[in-house]
């Protein structure tokens, strides 16, 4: 648990994110902490410039450009991280609330039911448009090459990528953003794409960087080792995650058994007392009974 909530910490507060921003570089930043990074850096007496700044990832150094009219709005929201917040949240909440429901007094115990945990839905991706059309404005793109760093329309793609070589060794894929695509870049070396990983920085780099920048003499790893180790240990704390969420259930189907045990001995606690004073009742009457008889 404590492995699966060190990947939870935002790396500037150290606290669960909040709000958790999605950065180009794949990692995590909670909308607040980023705000006062913009807020740090931007120039005095020129609050305006906070929306049209640019920062660096916390953990990668990646620089994140911002939109100048949406700012940090322009950045995606991590949902699926803040789903996985709050259902951590709820675990102690749902396990003391079912277990006051026990503890309750002699009057009639109160079921309490787990509420329910649906996630929102997603929102919707945001369109990609042709880059390659010249009509205004361009129609929306159905792949991108990953090879030519270029979303295309049906038509485009057609038209720039028959089914011959060597067009067929292009990679496409799903439209992506032009900040996905630069995301594969160097940040430091923008001709040359990421093709290793610094074990030291904890950050992706290039050729140059080894060779003759500031990571020569740090240890590094190739992409896949890295890649095959981050799936491994994200499969693990999911495994845990699901391990942990199937005890709490069964935990709380016990707990639910036993309210519902409770509440029937209270019942036929409650009938045998009334049995038990009615006797005395009917004694009572007998003597009367018999006195006017005599």
């Amino acid at each position: 648990m404590d492995a699966l909530e060190s990947e939870l910490t935002c790396p500037i507060c150290l606290e669960l994110f909040e709000d958790p921003l999605l950065l180009p570089c794949a990692h995590s930043l909670c909308f607040g902490c980023a705000h006062r990074i913009l807020a740090t850096n931007a120039p005095t007496g020129n609050p305006s410039a906070i929306a049209a700044a640019s920062f660096q990832c916390p953990t990668c150094r990646y620089v994140i450009s911002l939109s100048p009219q949406r700012g940090l709005e322009g950045l995606k929201r991590n949902v699926t991280l803040q789903n996985i917040i709050d259902r951590l949240a709820l675990v102690p909440v749902l396990v003391a609330a079912t277990a006051a429901g026990i503890m309750s007094g002699p009057g009639t115990p109160t079921l309490l039911a787990p509420p329910p945990l649906a996630a929102p839905p997603p929102p919707p991706p945001e369109p990609v448009q042709c880059q390659f059309c010249e009509q205004e404005p361009a129609p929306d793109a159905v792949k991108t090459c990953v090879t030519c760093e270029v979303s295309y329309c049906d038509d485009c793609l057609r038209a720039t990528h028959p089914n011959k070589k060597p067009f067929t060794g292009h990679r496409l894929v799903e439209p992506l953003a032009d900040t996905h695509l630069r995301g594969l870049q160097c940040p430091e070396h923008e001709e040359e794409r990421v093709n290793m990983y610094c074990v030291t920085d904890e950050a992706l780099i290039c050729s140059l960087c080894k060779l003759v920048g500031r990571h020569r003499d740090h240890q590094v790893a190739a992409l896949s080792d890295r890649y095959e180790k981050l799936r491994q240990s994200l499969d693990t704390n999911l495994g845990h995650l699901i391990k942990r969420n199937n005890e709490l259930e069964s935990l709380m189907g016990k707990l639910i058994q036993t309210c519902q045990h409770v509440e029937i001995l209270l019942s036929i606690t409650s009938k045998s007392n009334t049995g038990m004073t009615s006797i005395p009742r009917l004694f009572h009457v007998g003597k009367v009974c018999s006195k006017s008889r005599a």
